[in-house]
Parts: structure tokens; C-alpha cells; sequence
């Protein structure tokens, strides 16, 4: 693993561009509940997505 220096723009950037992804995969899960299709693979992208985007806020 290696650590990252980042810019707090860079930072910003990449919170902004996570937090629309899981609005998406919100979205994207909605629909395939109402499509009755299953969505536990996506729910747990979905977590995942959201535990790093929660980790990014202790990010410097």
C-alpha cells in the first residue's frame, strides 16, 4: 500500500466524484428493486462506496 499527498482540491474532487457515484448506485438500486431483480452484490458496493467516501473525510 502506498500513501497518497494530496492537494485539498484534488481531495474535493474526488469526494464530489465518489458522492455522485453512490447517488447513482442509489438510483440504480431502486430500479432493480422495482424490477424485482436481486441487488446484494450492488448494496454491498454501495456500503463499500460509502465506508470510503466516510474514510476520506479523516483524509488530510
Amino acid at each position: 500500500m502506498k500513501t497518497l499527498k494530496l492537494t485539498e482540491t484534488e481531495l474535493v474532487s474526488i469526494k464530489v466524484a465518489l458522492y455522485s457515484h453512490i447517488q447513482q448506485m442509489r438510483k440504480d438500486i431502486e430500479q432493480a428493486k422495482r424490477e424485482g431483480k436481486d441487488t446484494s452484490f450492488q448494496e454491498q458496493a454501495l456500503q463499500d462506496a460509502q465506508q470510503a467516501f466516510e474514510a476520506l473525510s479523516f483524509a488530510q
